[in-house]
Parts: C-alpha cells; structure tokens; sequence
C-alpha cells in the first residue's frame, strides 16, 4: 500500500478510538500485531491485548481526545505525532500498582508513535509518551523543574 493509504489507515484507528468504536479499532490491526509502550516495554501481542491495554485510559478519561499534530510515513513505515487531552473523572488501574481514584484534572499528553502496516492494517506499533507528565498533570508526582531563564 502506498503511504496516503497506510495514513489514512491510523488517521481511521485514531477516529475508531474518539468515536468509541472499539470493534472498528480492532479490524485494522493483524492478529499478530505486537505493540510497545511505555507500560509495555516488552511488548503486547494481538489486537484484543491492545484493546484490553487501552481500557484503563478509557476509564480514567471518558472525554480522552486523540489528536494528530503532524503525520508522515516511508514505505510500510509510518509516524504519528500529536496528543491526547481529557480530563480523569474515573479511577485510574495502574499497572502492578494500586488504583488511583479520579483527581478531576484535565490533561494534554504528547504521543508519538511509529508504526509498519502490512496489507492496510497494523502490523507493529512503538507508542511513546511521557507517564511522568501525565503523573505529575494529574497531581501524583512533583511537577519537573522548569529551565531558568
């Protein structure tokens, strides 16, 4: 497939996940589909795992917005740039670690995200962003030090 075709691809993931369509979210991954990020370093394995990796994030944030800042791809290869915004009304599962209750506070999340398509869906997915900005947005760790000027 071309790049347009594999963009157009995650641009349909990324409505899928702002209109709640968890199924349509699903077909556009294979089966063998392996996906890391931050909480999964070694990986998750398979489009159900990555649904099931996502629910958490849907809970804590019901409003959760995906938003693509920039987009552009090589070959099979494509990376996405953008954010994520919504505001913790429900209680947040941490992974190994106990469930922090909803802090009310809004957030704006910077992902990334460089991903190979195999036949118009996903075939790997490296998800970057930062758990400690979004700790420290919702209150939960120290703000980091900001340069002086």
């Amino acid at each position: 497939m071309s790049v347009e075709e594999n963009l157009r691809v995650i641009e349909a993931a990324q409505k899928a996940l702002n209109d709640r369509d968890l199924d349509r979210f699903e077909n556009l991954h294979l089966n063998s589909v392996l996906q890391r990020d931050p909480q999964n370093p070694q990986g998750i394995k398979g489009p159900k795992a990555i649904r099931a990796s996502l629910q958490p994030f849907l809970t804590a944030f019901p409003d959760i917005r995906f938003a693509t800042e920039t987009q552009f791809g090589a070959g099979d290869w494509v990376t996405q740039l953008g954010h994520v915004r919504g505001t913790n009304t429900g209680p947040l599962e941490m992974p190994g670690g106990p469930t922090i209750p909803a802090t009310n506070k809004a957030v704006r999340l910077p992902v990334a995200m460089v991903a190979k398509l195999e036949g118009g869906k996903f075939a790997e997915i490296n998800l970057y962003f930062d758990q400690a900005g979004l700790m420290a947005q919702l209150g939960l760790l120290p703000p980091p030090p900001q340069p002086e000027p």
